[in-house]
C-alpha cells in the first residue's frame, strides 16, 4: 500500500448506491454526488500481496473499482465442509481494508462453480459440497433446485456479513458469476435468482445486490437476460460479452467498440432505467477457449481502450469492465488506458447533466455523443482502424486529418462557452475555438470532443 495515500472521506465513509435523481447512474451515500465505477476485473489472484499489487495499480491509474471473485483459492472460506477458515477471513477484511485506503470500492461475487463433483475444489467445482467430501450435495441440479441448497448458499453470505459487516469498500455483492452456466436446468436457475437477491439484500442492506449472466453471445442466451435484468430486486442490469470469433452471434466478431455498445444498446432494449455495466470484456480464443492471441500483439491496449470508452458513451454507468488482468494489463502494462479514460471523464456529472446518448457517424468516424444539460462530450472511433486491421492483420492505424463534425442540432440555441479536444494516445487536451461545427485536430484511433454551454 502506497505510504501516506488517504482517500477522501466521503469516498471513504460512503456507499454506493442507486442514484435517486438519475437512477441510470450511481452515487454515494453521502452527498449524492456521482459514482463512476473505473477499473477493471481482478477475479482470482495468487496471494493477498498480489491482491495489493493490484489495488495499488488501480488507485495510481485513477480507478475507484475492482471486481472479486470470493471462491477464488485466496479467498475460500471452506475448504473442508463446514469449516471456517478464519485466515481466508482475515485476508478478505485485509482486502477491504487497503481497497478503502485507496477508495477504491470492490464488486463481491460470492459464487462462481458450475459443477459440484468429486475430487478437489476448481474455479468451476465445488468439491466441498460434494457427498464424498462431507458435503450434503450429489450435484449442482440438487443444490439449485432444493431449500437446501439455499440455506447453505445464505449460510455462506452470514459468514461474509461477520466478517465484513457493512464495510464502506464493498461496492455490491454479486450472488454468481455467469450463473447460466451452472449445470442446472434454466427455469430453476431463474427461480434461484429470483428468491435469493431479495433475501441477500437483507443480509447487507446497505449495499447493492446483483446477479451476472454468461456471454451475451448467442440467441438463446435473451431470455434469461430480459428476465434477470427485469426483476426489480437485481439492483444493476449487468452484462458480458468478448471479442470471440467462435461466437454464435456475428456481433461478438465486429469492431470492439461496436460490440460493446451493442451489448449496452441489448440491455437499454430490455427496459427499465437500471444504471448498465459492460461488467466483463475483453477478446478470447474461439469459443472462450482462453485469452486470445491477438493480446501479444496489443501492446497499446486497443483493445482495452474500446472496452473502456464504448459502454460509457453509450448511457452506461461506467466504463467497460475488462477480464484479463492479468494476461493483458498486468502483462503488457496497459493499465494508462484506465488513466486515461479517468481523465476524460474528470469533471463530468452523468447525474446533473441527465445524459442522453445518441450516435451520429461521419465518414470514416464512429461519434458516440451523450448529451446533457450543460455539457456534450463525444468519443470519436476511427473506423479504418480495428482489431482486423492493426492485431490481425498488422496494418498500422493511419492519423485522421481534417475530420469535421457538426453538433449543432444538439446543442442550437445554447450558446457555447468552450470547446476543448482531448487525445487520449497522447494524453493532450486542447482548447478550439467555440464553434458547434468542429474541426478536430489531427489523432490517431480515437479522440474526444467535450463542449460546455
Amino acid at each position: 500500500m502506497l505510504l501516506g495515500v488517504s482517500a477522501s472521506a466521503p469516498t471513504r465513509s460512503s456507499f454506493v448506491e442507486v442514484s435517486r435523481e438519475n437512477p441510470r447512474y450511481f452515487s454515494l451515500s453521502k452527498g449524492g454526488k456521482p459514482y463512476i465505477p473505473i477499473g477493471c476485473n481482478i477475479a482470482a489472484v495468487s496471494s493477498i500481496e498480489d491482491m495489493e499489487y493490484y489495488l495499488e495499480k488501480l488507485y495510481e491509474n485513477g480507478a475507484n473499482f475492482g471486481r472479486v471473485w470470493l471462491n477464488s483459492e485466496t479467498f475460500e472460506i471452506e475448504t473442508e465442509y463446514g469449516k471456517v477458515d478464519e485466515e481466508k477471513l482475515r485476508r478478505i477484511k485485509r482486502m477491504l481494508d487497503v481497497a478503502d485506503g485507496y477508495g477504491i470500492k470492490l464488486k463481491l461475487c460470492i459464487e462462481s462453480f458450475r459443477h459440484i463433483r468429486p475430487g478437489k475444489n476448481l474455479w468451476d467445482t465445488k468439491a466441498t459440497l460434494h457427498i464424498s467430501n462431507g458435503g450434503p450435495f450429489n450435484d449442482a441440479k440438487e443444490y439449485i433446485q432444493t431449500e437446501q441448497g439455499q440455506e447453505e448458499f445464505l449460510r455462506r453470505v452470514k459468514i461474509l456479513k461477520e466478517c465484513c459487516g457493512d464495510h464502506p469498500a464493498i461496492f455490491g455483492w454479486e450472488l454468481w458469476n455467469e450463473m447460466n452456466a451452472v449445470a442446472a436446468p434454466i427455469e430453476d436457475i431463474k427461480r434461484w435468482t429470483e428468491q435469493i437477491l431479495p433475501r441477500v439484500k437483507e443480509i447487507f442492506p446497505k449495499n447493492m445486490v446483483m446477479q451476472s449472466l454468461g456471454s451475451l453471445d448467442n440467441p438463446y442466451s435473451f431470455d434469461i437476460y430480459r428476465h434477470t435484468n427485469a426483476l426489480q430486486s437485481n439492483e444493476v442490469s449487468q452484462v458480458h460479452r468478448y471479442l470471440d470469433e467462435g461466437a454464435r452471434l456475428d456481433i461478438c466478431k465486429a469492431p470492439v467498440d461496436v460490440l460493446a455498445a451493442d451489448a449496452i444498446e441489448a440491455l437499454r432494449n430490455i427496459g427499465g432505467s437500471k444504471p448498465m455495466l459492460l461488467a466483463e470484456s475483453g477478446a478470447v480464443k474461439p469459443n472462450h477457449a482462453g485469452p486470445s492471441e491477438l493480446y501479444p500483439r496489443d501492446s497499446l491496449g486497443t483493445i482495452l481502450h474500446d472496452v473502456l470508452f464504448a459502454p460509457f458513451f453509450c448511457g452506461a454507468a461506467g466504463p467497460g469492465h475488462i477480464w484479463h488482468w492479468d494476461h493483458h494489463i498486468r502483462k503488457h502494462n496497459t493499465w494508462f488506458q484506465i488513466r486515461r479514460f479517468a481523465n476524460t471523464i474528470e469533471g463530468i456529472d452523468p447525474i446533473k447533466e441527465q445524459f442522453e446518448p445518441q450516435r451520429d457517424d461521419i465518414e470514416g468516424l464512429r461519434v458516440y455523443t451523450l448529451r446533457g444539460r450543460n455539457t456534450l462530450i463525444a468519443w470519436c472511433r476511427d473506423t479504418a482502424s480495428n482489431w482486423q486491421s492493426e492485431l490481425a492483420n498488422g496494418i498500422a492505424a493511419q492519423p485522421i486529418t481534417n475530420a469535421c463534425i457538426d453538433f449543432s442540432e444538439s446543442i442550437d440555441p445554447r450558446r457555447i462557452k468552450s470547446v476543448e479536444f482531448y487525445d487520449p494516445w497522447q494524453d493532450k487536451w486542447q482548447r478550439l475555438d467555440n464553434m458547434s461545427k468542429v474541426t478536430l485536430p489531427t489523432f490517431v484511433r480515437s479522440a474526444v470532443i467535450k463542449i460546455r454551454y
